[in-house]
């Protein structure tokens, strides 16, 4: 009589998989192999994650996500600077667009954009041209939103050699 083999029996429940280790499941044989679900990452370019402490000044040109501590300068002027639920960065922070879902002591400057999850905190001055403040968020300091730089205008000057002379235009170079 034919019967079917027995499965192996698990005493205890698997451990939860974590973001560095991947858990392969106990199949039967013959069974076709599953794949575990891909793990979340942060957004391409730096990546921080929770259990690091900076101290200095970071430069670059990439996107940056924090997710831990930072104390000192940070400078990322053609990217996007993400303060992560878990950071705390005690720095000044200069970028084209900045996200915050952490603490930050120190000033926000931002060429396009700034925005303040409902997790964020900024104790400092925040300066942009587009700023966007959700439910929740907290701001201690000055908030300034700037418009996009006027073209220069050309100044008109009266020669004082003469009374009857005709305006010259002067026009503004790099500025």
């Amino acid at each position: 009589m034919w019967r079917k083999p027995e499965e192996p029996k698990v005493s205890s429940p698997l451990p939860e998989p974590t973001s560095a280790a991947r858990v392969e499941p106990i199949r039967a044989p013959g069974a076709t192999p599953q794949i575990a679900p891909p793990v979340a990452h942060p957004p391409s370019g730096g990546v921080m994650t929770s259990s690091i402490l900076i101290k200095g000044t970071i430069t670059g040109r990439e996107d940056l996500f924090i997710d831990g501590e930072v104390q000192g300068e940070i400078r990322i002027h053609e990217g996007k600077v993400t303060v992560g639920p878990h950071g705390r960065v005690s720095a000044d922070i200069e970028a084209r667009e900045i996200l915050v879902r952490g603490n930050v002591k120190g000033s926000l400057l931002a060429q396009e954009r700034i925005e303040i999850g409902p997790t964020g905190e900024v104790n400092g001055d925040v300066i942009s041209r587009r700023l966007v403040i959700e439910d929740g968020a907290l701001i201690h300091g000055a908030v300034e939103v700037r418009r996009q730089p006027e073209p220069a205008q050309p100044k008109v000057v009266q020669s004082p050699e003469k009374e009857d002379s005709q305006p010259v235009a002067l026009e503004s170079i790099g500025t």
